[in-house]
């Protein structure tokens, strides 16, 4: 199955400047003039002290070649043309033609048909037998002959083992499997005997090999590693230059490059221009039909382990961008300075062996504020069945053409953690993956360069946010000589979600896809080769948002998550026989356009969405108090529903910062720069402005005649700056009259007046971790209770308050232990 681009028209051969121009003032000039049928190309060879190349294009019947070279004589040999099943000896008007400098002499050569043998083909390919047969001219007598491949030349008359033949047709057997075999006809008129037609035959490999069964006209270069000098990519298409030792390729030939470091796809293209001494070709993109009579391979299980173990290219390694945590005391200036390179500080972690195809992060986004983490997994799989024929003797219910059938699948998981106090959009460019389907005749690949791309639009914190997800296509159809084209599409695919774990939640939209291109030279993305299959493919793309509003209490317990596979996917097809040729390029609308996955959306976790709402203070508020009405101060992100405050218990904490943050572990830095106005009780405590504010204020009714409120205060700003202006504060305002001091004095708790050397007692050193707690503050207070007397039966406001002092960063926070208020 030929699958491919369409070849660009060969109107004219480019002759590309010579290696070595000869010595000035000795050049001279020949003009070959070459007449060969339309539709046949033309190679003639000048031999002199160097040696010269014209060559004609398929196009046309003549075309004059203009050659600067070095005076002397040269000897004119055409090169007999095995092209379309027939035999072209080239004839020149004159053997030699010699060049005096500064003059020009011309020469012409006419290429005709052999009355020759005609049409060898294959009509049957099997693992040890080929079936033969031709057309020949009234009363020719011909003998076939066979040489097995194995790096020798290709044979000639006179060559290779004598195969029985039976009137025009021939049966050879003993063959070997998936061996490549060369098949000689010679013919005898009452002219003598002809040029050799050839056709080059690829048996049957072995079942469970992936390689082709083939027929190829001797025209077609299946080039080795040896044959190639160097290789470069153009940007339409590619330069080579071969080994001196290999025939130059006719104009319009077929040239299949094997696997390299430059085409790590392969590449098979179609001879678009020829140097002078034939060494550099120039080739565009071509396909299967270009090369071969017949070509079939079955791939029926390509395995979901794409790139292999041993591949560099295995590591999909986890990329993220945290906010690391200072270490010893700052200046003002310093730490401002700290704070702002510790959000630009970026970290891969990845074997030394995938190294060298890390992935890549971008974003657009105030990356003090951002953190990511994001380690997505990708494999491949399918299966692959393509068959060409020219001749409509091998193929099996198709027309003379060409057809296709092509399974792709691929397979994402990984979960992200991220963090951010603004909008952020990042592209993760993670390593191309090339599966390799098989190598000879011809390179035939898998390729994926995928794009992984995060955008938040509100301020999140949350950690285990992705999708385990299979999503397939599948493309089969034929073209040929009648019927035109028929092709179709379906697709497979299966989602299930992780269950996200949140701080924070806000809108988020996450993307795995890219392009993807299956064919031969399918690995030569700048070449411009589309092969088969091509176009992009997007496995996940997925959005995740809270299931209820920030001020509800279940805001932080209940996700909701959809996701939809979408592709714009096209085949492009090329097959032809004798002069009907047909290249279309099909969009099946089967894979055109995004479809959600079955039970998409989700809540997350399950049922999360049916649950009924919590309000803070039917957690937070304990016995003997009624509550009459609450609000929250601060941005959502300031407020969360946590552990890992107070040993054993759940608390409501509100942060100057993320509370995203603030839960973790002591490696981690909490500092965010909010932006926002402080509080003006607290800044009356503190002595200096304050910044960032939080507060929970409600009003309640007590039973009894004393009101108890339980927290913790805790703080990044311990221990490198207990006893600087840097002194974070909070209050617990009763009626107006803060009760949060420290126990035994009217000091009102803060860094400087609970720390590790002052009212130590009370301090609990988080800076390496400290059992029981969970926070990455490096400070807290142990929890402490407040008791103030209130009148039985009249509403009591309370107010809770937190807030940075003296600067925006360096967060800290209170934390409200569950039952924390109440009345006795």
């Amino acid at each position: 199955m030929t699958l491919l681009v369409a070849v660009l028209a060969l109107v004219g051969v480019l002759i590309f400047p010579a290696a070595a121009a000869p010595r000035a003032g000795a050049l001279g000039t020949i003009e070959v003039i070459i007449s060969a049928p339309d539709g046949v190309p033309a190679i003639v060879n000048l031999a002199g002290r160097s040696q010269y190349i014209a060559a004609k294009p398929p196009s046309g019947t003549s075309t004059t070649v203009t050659l600067a070279v070095g005076a002397g004589t040269y000897r004119v040999e055409p090169r007999t043309v095995t092209f379309d099943g027939q035999v072209y000896p080239g004839r020149a008007v004159r053997p030699t033609v010699t060049v005096r400098a500064g003059q020009t002499a011309q020469v012409a050569v006419e290429f005709a048909a052999a009355d020759a043998a005609r049409d060898l083909h294959a009509t049957a390919v099997e693992q040890t037998s080929v079936s033969l047969t031709w057309t020949s001219p009234p009363g020719a007598t011909v003998k076939l002959r066979r040489t097995l491949l194995d790096g020798t030349p290709q044979p000639n008359q006179g060559r290779g083992t004598v195969v029985v033949t039976q009137g025009t047709t021939a049966v050879d057997t003993g063959l070997e499997p998936g061996r490549r075999y060369a098949y000689s006809l010679e013919t005898q008129t009452a002219r003598g005997w002809s040029e050799p037609l050839t056709v080059v035959v690829g048996t049957a490999p072995v079942a469970g090999s992936p390689e082709a069964a083939f027929v190829t006209s001797p025209t077609t270069l299946l080039a080795t590693a040896g044959d190639v000098v160097s290789v470069i990519t153009t940007g339409s298409g590619i330069e080579v230059v071969l080994d001196s030792r290999v025939p130059t390729p006719l104009p319009g030939s077929a040239v299949v490059l094997p696997v390299s470091e430059t085409l790590e796809g392969g590449f098979l293209g179609t001879v678009q221009s020829v140097s002078p001494d034939g060494r550099r070709i120039g080739l565009v993109a071509g396909g299967l039909s270009d090369a071969f009579d017949y070509y079939s391979i079955d791939i029926p299980d390509i395995p979901d382990s794409l790139p292999a173990d041993d591949d560099p290219q295995a590591g999909m390694a986890a990329t993220t961008m945290d906010l690391p945590s200072q270490a010893g005391p700052l200046a003002p200036a310093e730490r401002e300075a700290a704070a702002a390179a510790s959000g630009l500080a970026a970290a891969t972690s990845m074997g030394a062996a995938a190294a060298a195809a890390a992935p890549s992060l971008h974003c657009d986004a105030d990356l003090d504020a951002l953190s990511l983490e994001y380690s997505p997994s990708i494999t491949l799989g399918g299966h692959f069945s393509a068959t060409v024929d020219k001749y409509e003797v091998l193929g099996v219910g198709i027309p003379t053409g060409a057809s296709i059938d092509l399974g792709l699948r691929a397979t994402v998981t990984g979960a992200m953690t991220v963090g951010s106090s603004a909008e952020a959009d990042c592209e993760l460019h993670l390593p191309k993956v090339t599966r390799q389907l098989t190598v000879y005749p011809v390179p035939i690949s898998f390729t994926f360069t995928p794009i992984a791309e995060v955008e938040v639009d509100a301020a999140v914190s949350v950690s285990n946010l992705g999708f385990s997800a299979t999503a397939g296509v599948r493309v089969s159809g034929w073209m040929g000589v009648s019927g035109g084209s028929s092709f179709s599409g379906s697709r497979e695919f299966s989602a299930g979600p992780l269950v996200p774990v949140a701080q924070v939640t806000g809108g988020i939209d996450s993307t795995i896809g890219g392009q993807v291109v299956v064919g031969p030279g399918a690995g030569t993305s700048n070449a411009g080769v589309v092969a088969g299959v091509g176009g992009t493919f997007s496995p996940i793309d997925a959005a995740f948002g809270p299931a209820f509003p920030s001020g509800d209490s279940r805001y932080l317990t209940c996700m909701n998550a959809s996701a939809e596979f979408s592709a714009g996917l096209y085949v492009t097809a090329k097959a032809w026989v004798g002069s009907w040729s047909a290249t279309t390029t099909i969009a099946p609308s089967a894979l055109q356009g995004s479809w959600p996955y079955s039970g998409s959306p989700w809540d997350l976790p399950d049922g999360c969405a049916d649950a009924p709402a919590v309000d803070p203070g039917s957690t937070l508020l304990g016995s003997g108090v009624t509550e009459v009405t609450d609000s929250i101060g601060g941005l959502p992100t300031q407020w969360g529903h946590v552990d890992g405050f107070a040993p054993g218990e759940k608390t409501w904490v509100l942060s100057t910062g993320l509370v995203a943050s603030a839960i973790g572990t002591p490696g981690q830095f909490a500092s965010t720069d909010l932006g926002r106005s402080g509080d003006e009780m607290l800044s009356q405590m503190a002595g200096q402005p304050t910044y960032d504010a939080a507060y929970y204020e409600v009003t309640l009714v007590p039973t009894g005649d004393t009101l108890h409120v339980r927290y913790v205060f805790a703080s990044e700003e311990y221990p490198e700056y207990v006893g600087s202006s840097f002194n974070d504060v909070m209050g617990v305002f009763v009626d107006g009259v803060n009760c949060a001091t420290v126990p035994g004095t009217g000091l009102p708790v803060a860094v400087n007046t609970v720390n590790d050397h002052t009212n130590a007692n009370y301090y609990v050193d988080n800076s390496t971790g400290a059992a029981g707690y969970s926070t990455s503050m490096d400070g807290l207070t142990v929890p402490l209770t407040c008791s103030v007397p209130v009148t039985a039966g009249q509403p009591v406001t309370v107010r809770i308050a937190a807030a940075d002092s003296a600067d925006h960063i360096y967060d800290s926070a209170i934390a409200l232990v569950d039952g924390g208020i109440w009345a006795d």
